[in-house]
Parts: C-alpha cells; structure tokens; sequence
C-alpha cells in the first residue's frame, strides 16, 4: 500500500499527503524517472513538472540534466519549511521522498524546489474536505 496518496489541495491544486503517519528519516515515496535533456524539459506541458536531475552529479550522462518524476514525484508541492527532501538513484533512475521530520496523517508532503518559483505560495498544504 502506498504511503502517500494525490488530493487536491485548497489554493494549490493538486498535491501529496500522508495516508499513514510516516517518522522522520522514512520514506515516503521511492520512484522512477525519466531522464531527459534541459531542452526538452522545458517543452509545452512539461515544463512546470520537469526536475534537476543529473545537472549536480559527479559524471553527468549529457542530455540528462533533467527528469520527469513518475509516481507522484511531479506533484509533491514546494514547502519555504518543507517536512521532506529528495534523495537520487543515479544508478536506477529512482528518486526518494524522504521525511525530514514525523509527518501526521493528511498533512502535505512538500519538499523545496531550491529554485525561484514561477508561481505565488500558498502556505501549509491541507487536504481539501
């Protein structure tokens, strides 16, 4: 059983939330990614869900500075105090959500996108009722 689940959140569309109480240091999520060029990240329709990928590894394999996160990796929302952060599989094309600290049933998993956002924040994420 999966431990997140996708909901839509008031102010913020969609996002991700716990469906069991999940302890600092677990993890949340463990998927797969596509790893794609810069380039063709920043195309119509993926542009707002592509993520850095391997533009921060040691031996960058070119034309994959970028990945689309499947799962729901592309949808977890930004958090300025985020309750998780990424961890990269280089080696499976996987990436992590790890909970930076206990997270409570239905609360939003966010993690900080570490760049500018192109769009306003909406604060603490809440499952809309």
């Amino acid at each position: 059983m999966l431990r997140v689940a996708c909901v839509k959140i008031a102010g913020k569309g969609r996002g991700v939330v716990a469906r069991e109480p999940i302890a600092k240091d677990e993890t949340c999520e463990r998927s797969p990614v596509l790893p794609l060029a810069l380039a063709d990240s920043e195309c119509p329709g993926l542009n707002e869900y592509g993520m850095a990928w391997e533009e921060n590894h040691d031996n960058p394999t070119p034309g994959s500075e970028c990945c689309i996160g499947l799962g729901y990796l592309s949808i977890y929302n930004h958090g300025d105090q985020p309750n998780a952060t990424l961890e990269h599989h280089y080696d499976s094309d996987e990436i992590s959500v790890i909970a930076l600290r206990d997270i409570a049933v239905g609360e939003g998993v966010t993690y900080d996108y570490v760049v500018p956002l192109w769009f306003a924040d909406a604060g603490t994420a809440k499952a809309a009722e």
